[in-house]
């Protein structure tokens, strides 16, 4: 028979074992102390009992096979185990485990219902593998002695269309073939509803065994009366003496296309609509924040062309150049500078050791006056040298120094505030914003939900994955685009005037000095060669913006040079040793990233680390939490 050929030949590549319906023993063995006296051998050993120890005496299972409205074969099963359980405390039930797809695709499985022989509800709890439903039918107590379990659950599309047989079929697995223990009885009925007897051809199989036996078994037909209840197909099957690990298959063929196959495809399921619109609608979005960074938070026009700057620029303080230029993290490292050039403070360098392995060195600040700060600046000499700014006090720039870490933080957030109140920035351009990140986060709830439920279902290979993975790629793209402020007129001058001290720094020498004794340059900068003294001044003035701008080792070489070819050094800077240009840029190059690490503009939630003893929960980065189950 065409079906049988079919059949067997599956059976040889595994299908038996994909669809079997796996079962093993839930509970707990009984504990040495509470074993029988049976139980204990001569030499004094406690025997261990195993859950897994006991016989089903027998299994019944009926399957109502019908179609419903739309073509689709459906499927009521009702299975009863009748188990034969130890006297001892060895069980408290079984576990069924139902496999929830067939042929790659879902069978929509429901559990209808779990109870005894009687009808009584028996406790259970369900859960889920990749593969299967897993139904633990267990209470408190031990069972003994015998006991049955009957489970009834529908499924849906459980036919197979197969090209080599040019049949529809009905193949299935009863018991399933993973069981670890025997049966003694074993017994199946198929009913097929009366508008499906037509469809018949007459073709059937039944084979008995572990996973990839061949070993054909009986299957009957019987024709049900004609009638309100009748008119049916009844194949039924009985073997005895089942080892564990035996199955037993059951086949019945239908005419080709009796039954509407199951759509796979991604726009078969409602949910990939959704899924589809959400995504589709949440690039739109996306676009649409896209063309508000480019519109509406778009930098104000600048200065045409750059042009080469030699003075610090006038009314703006470091603090807000970091703000406009967007490198807070350096804000504190070229206002510490800015205050020594200006002689507010003095920068004192200090090696510990010497030699090859000599230490990193240190860096101090000493306060010389607090005369001539603005209000903002003189926060930040606050927070180095405490509110009293005596002359004369001292602070060292250690790396850990949280407390000054979160003070600095504070004027860095501060100044950002007070960027915008004194015009630097737009304001008012984040409630657009704010309607494109909520659009976009609905949406993406929205397509994940129903991107999840396509996946489930199999549904269009991979595509649900990805477009899960762009919609959620939306939420972050649309925060970052469409949260700015964006600079006006004023920001953009300060931020051209830095680009032009920027490239007045990068000029070679002789361009610099060519530049200073342009008319122009002489004009502005009131520098008349060759009065090397003043060029230094001139120079010192933007070593500030010099370390905001990264490039403090490259201009501090130009000092060096400078102070060496007039036999001097730096008032404002006290080193170690003599006075060196390369060593200057060095030390200059260590200060500039000492302060800039270690006081960013970001504060730590915990001062120390756990390695030196000071280590407590929640001390570190990281964590959360959740809750057990």
């Amino acid at each position: 028979m065409r079906a049988a050929r079919h059949i067997a030949g599956s059976v040889a590549v595994g299908l038996v074992a994909a669809l079997g319906a796996v079962g093993f023993v839930a509970g707990s063995a009984a504990p040495a102390s509470a074993a029988p006296a049976s139980a204990i051998e001569a030499a004094g050993a406690i025997v261990t009992t195993d859950v897994d120890d006991f016989r089903f005496s027998s299994f019944d299972a009926v399957y109502q096979l019908g179609i419903d409205s739309e073509g689709h074969s459906t499927l009521s099963t009702t299975e009863t185990f009748v188990a034969q359980f130890p006297e001892a405390d060895q069980n408290r039930g079984i576990r069924r485990a139902i496999p929830l797809d067939y042929q790659g695709h879902p069978t929509d499985l429901t559990l209808v219902s779990v109870t005894d022989a009687q009808g009584v509800p028996r406790e259970y709890e369900t859960e889920t593998d990749d593969e299967n439903l897993l139904v633990t039918i267990a209470g408190d107590d031990y069972v003994h002695g015998q006991q049955s379990y009957v489970l009834t659950y529908t499924q849906r599309d459980v036919t197979g269309y197969f090209a080599d047989t040019d049949d529809d079929e009905f193949y299935w697995d009863t018991n399933g073939t993973l069981w670890r223990q025997p049966f003694d009885q074993h017994t199946t009925t198929v009913v097929v509803a009366p508008e499906l007897v037509w469809a018949l051809t007459g073709d059937t199989a039944c084979f008995v065994g572990a996973s990839g036996s061949t070993t054909a078994c009986e299957i009957t037909r019987t024709d049900e009366a004609e009638g309100d209840e009748g008119g049916g197909a009844v194949f039924r099957t009985a073997e005895s003496g089942l080892e564990a690990g035996d199955n037993v298959t059951v086949g019945i063929a239908f005419a080709p296309h009796t039954f509407t196959e199951r759509d796979m495809t991604y726009f078969s399921l409602g949910s990939s609509w959704v899924q589809a619109i959400s995504v589709g609608l949440a690039l739109v979005v996306a676009v649409l924040a896209l063309l508000y960074r480019l519109s509406a938070l778009r930098d104000a026009k600048g200065r045409p062309v750059v042009v080469a700057e030699y003075t610090p620029p006038p009314g703006a303080d470091l603090l807000i150049a970091s703000a406009v230029m967007k490198r807070t993290t350096r804000a504190a490292a070229s206002s510490f500078v800015d205050f020594a050039v200006r002689h507010k403070v003095q920068i004192v360098e200090q090696n510990e050791g010497g030699g090859l392995f000599s230490k990193a060195p240190s860096f101090w600040l000493r306060l010389l006056t607090a005369q001539g700060l603005n209000p903002h600046e003189r926060s930040l000499a606050e927070a180095l040298f405490g509110q009293s700014l005596e002359p004369g006090a001292w602070r060292e720039l250690a790396k850990k120094d949280t407390a000054l870490s979160k003070s600095i933080y504070k004027v860095v957030q501060a100044t950002k505030k007070r960027s915008i109140s004194e015009g630097y920035f737009s304001t008012g351009v984040r409630a657009v914003g704010s309607l494109l990140l909520a659009a976009v986060f609905v949406l993406g709830v929205v397509g994940v939900i129903a991107g999840v439920a396509s996946a489930d279902a199999g549904v269009g290979s991979g595509l649900p994955i990805l477009l899960l993975v762009v919609q959620v790629a939306m939420v972050p793209f649309v925060l970052a685009v469409a949260f700015r402020q964006p600079l006006t007129a004023k920001g953009a001058e300060l931020r051209d005037y830095i680009l032009g001290i920027k490239l007045y720094i990068e000029w070679a020498e002789e361009d610099r000095f060519k530049a200073l004794q342009s008319p122009e340059g002489a004009l502005r900068t009131g520098v008349d060669a060759p009065d090397w003294g003043q060029v230094v001044k001139l120079y010192e003035k933007l070593l500030p913006y010099a370390v905001l701008l990264d490039l403090e080792s490259q201009w501090a070489k130009v000092l060096g040079t400078y102070y060496e070819s007039l036999g001097g050094q730096p008032d404002w800077y006290g080193g170690s040793t003599t006075f060196n240009s390369a060593l200057f840029a060095a030390s200059m190059s260590s200060l500039s990233s000492a302060s800039a690490s270690a006081f960013s503009g970001s504060s730590t939630s915990s001062s120390s680390g756990f390695s030196g003893g000071g280590g407590s929960s929640g001390g570190g980065g990281g964590g959360g939490g959740g809750g057990g189950v």
